[in-house]
């Protein structure tokens, strides 16, 4: 009964991420639509480890379990995520999968391997594979307020 609950929640808040609500001015609107299209991924993962965070405009959802079994999902504030947006526009996408990774612990299991992906437009953006709790810099910001709303520790 659980695992058809959380389904249920993640199908919905994956479904209402996308979608846009009606307003009279045209230009928020228009910044509403822009911004529906935008999601970040975080996943950390090695052999006995899983974490994974989805940020969409109005929610994020935190799973510890591969199956996304367990996953919490939580409203996510205007004000949170207009964060996450002004700290996605310091960042260059196209050079995202160049980024330098500070340590390779994660290469021997010393730590989990983590991406952060960045969806928009339809598009995605990955970096290479960094050590959780160590992102890379250009992207640190961004990690650290993500995994800072999740339900994650």
């Amino acid at each position: 009964m659980k695992k058809i609950l959380s389904l249920v929640i993640i199908t919905v808040l994956m479904a209402t991420g996308c979608s846009t609500t009606k307003t009279g001015a045209a230009a928020n609107n228009a910044t509403q639509k822009e911004t529906s299209y935008v999601s970040f991924e975080y996943s950390a993962i090695t052999r006995g480890s899983f974490k994974k965070v989805i940020v969409k405009q109005d929610s994020i959802i935190s799973a510890t379990g591969r199956d996304m079994q367990g996953a919490t999902a939580k409203k996510l504030s205007s004000a949170d995520w207009n964060t996450l947006l002004a700290m996605l526009k310091k960042i260059n996408l196209q050079n995202l999968p160049n980024v330098e990774v500070p340590s390779k612990k994660h290469q021997f299991d010393g730590a989990l391997g983590a991406t952060l992906q960045i969806i928009t437009q339809g598009t995605a953006y990955q970096t290479p594979t960094f050590d959780h709790g160590n992102p890379p810099a250009e992207v640190k910001d961004l990690t650290d307020k993500i995994l800072a709303l999740s339900d994650l520790k």
